[in-house]
């Protein structure tokens, strides 16, 4: 009872779109998809060719571990 009593509750940000804030929870969930989908976009001429070769060779060394059966 005192914990409910002493919480302070903070009101959440609002979700900002570039047409104002979001009035309700689709266009939230609509600017949240379209931010995720902004940042994180396929890499189609990697930088480091050093680093790729590196997750290469770890995947392949994955690949060719035998396989462990959990029973």
């Amino acid at each position: 009872m005192t914990r409910r009593v002493m919480r302070i509750f903070s009101p959440s940000i609002p979700v900002v779109t570039p047409g104002g804030p979001a009035p309700s929870d689709s266009k939230n969930a609509e600017a949240l998809a379209d931010s995720l989908e902004a940042q994180f976009q396929p890499v189609k001429n990697p930088s480091v060719p050093t680093a790729i070769e590196v997750v290469n060779e770890a995947m392949q060394a994955t690949l060719l571990l035998p396989q462990v059966r959990v029973s």
